[in-house]
């Protein structure tokens, strides 16, 4: 089915919704200024930017 479909798709595309250790890291060093560690973290993690926090921060 078409709605199936979505689903997998949507599961295999996006990344995990749990906000982690790794996400508190990046949005840390967002705040802080360190533009070094937010492009290390984004590429070396796949972390996504625009994830929400429990609070509904992202980075």
């Amino acid at each position: 089915s078409q709605l199936g479909d979505l689903k997998n798709r949507k599961s295999n595309t996006f990344p995990s919704l749990d906000w982690n250790k790794s996400d508190e890291r990046l949005l840390q060093a967002v705040e802080q200024n360190d533009p070094d560690k937010v492009a290390a973290l984004l590429v070396k993690k796949g972390l996504c930017p625009s994830k929400l926090d429990p609070d509904g921060k992202s980075a």
